[in-house]
Formats: structure tokens, sequence, C-alpha cells
């Protein structure tokens, strides 16, 4: 199967992957929310504020999740290498949508 094997600083977090059918991502995204937040952020010494990274996918019906943080400094290394793979890293979490429940439709499919 096809996976991601992400890397942080050289140290392997997770390989990704769904079977047959799926949805595979790598997420990274940064948020500035205030005035000069690019610049607070480039020039924090701790965790960037807003900064997300998240690797997931949806398997069959469920949203599955191998790997989550907002723990990211300035000149930390991320890398995603495309593998094969017999097998990937079991996931963190996996939810399955109330599809079908009337108050999941209200709220994700509105009219």
């Amino acid at each position: 199967m096809l996976c991601f094997e992400v890397w942080k600083n050289g140290e392997k977090l997770t390989t990704a992957g769904v079977s047959e059918t799926g949805v595979l991502s790598f997420i990274l995204s940064w948020v500035g929310k205030e005035p000069n937040a690019s610049s607070f952020a480039a020039s924090s010494t701790d965790a960037i504020p807003g900064i997300h990274c998240s690797v997931g996918g949806i398997e069959g019906i469920n949203h599955v999740s191998w790997h989550e943080t907002d723990q990211l400094k300035i000149g930390d290394e991320l890398r995603v290498r495309l593998i094969s793979s017999d097998h990937s890293d079991p996931s963190i979490r996996s939810e399955t949508p109330p599809r079908g429940n009337p108050d999941w439709s209200k709220k994700y499919r509105p009219e």
C-alpha cells in the first residue's frame, strides 16, 4: 500500500497508510490572528503560536489520525517520504461519523 513516512528532525514520527480505498493526508498549517503575527512567530524560540501539523485520513467511513502536534519551533525539519509497505503504524485515533444521525446531518450538511 502507499504510505506516508513522516519524520521530524531525523526522528521517524509515524508511517501512515490506508487499505485499498481512502484518503491519506499530511497537513502543516499556520494561522496568525494578531497584528505582526508572522514576525512574532518567526522570532519565537518556543513552539510557534498558531502552527499545527497532522497526519490523518479516511479509511472506509472512519476518520483516522496517526500524529498531531502544535509543538513545532523555528528550525524544525519535517520530511514526508512516500513509500510502499505491507503495513502502516496503528492509528492513534479512529472515529466513525454518526451518519444518519439527524443532529450530525444538520451540523455537517446545511441545507
